[in-house]
């Protein structure tokens, strides 16, 4: 049997649970010397969204993506790494988020 690294541990975690994605980016963001291009969101309760509107959100609104994003990434996000994403890579994680909006029966309809 294998040894069971942390990041395979969390790529199952995150098929096991709905309420938790991957975002592999195209470019990423630096932390230091390092260039970071996998991060996990988990999708947001109520509190996360304080002071936000639903409707920025779902419109895809970077500045409210980049308020939005510290409160539910892994590694931590802040402000600053999203507005210095690659628009490829905000895409991405705004898309990511707003599918935790969007129900089983609401697809059926697209």
């Amino acid at each position: 049997m294998s040894k069971v690294t942390d990041e395979q541990s969390q790529n199952l975690e995150t098929i096991t649970d709905p309420n938790i994605k991957s975002i592999k980016f195209d470019v990423g963001f630096k932390r230091g010397e390092q260039t970071i291009i996998d991060i996990v969101i988990r999708k947001p309760k109520t509190r996360a969204l304080r002071g936000l509107t639903l409707f920025n959100v779902l419109q895809l609104d970077v500045d409210t993506m980049a308020k939005l994003a510290p409160r539910i990434t892994t590694p931590t996000m802040s402000e600053n790494d999203v507005y210095d994403l690659d628009p490829v890579d905000v895409t991405k994680l705004c898309k990511e988020v707003i599918g935790f909006f969007v129900t089983t029966e609401e697809e059926d309809f697209q």
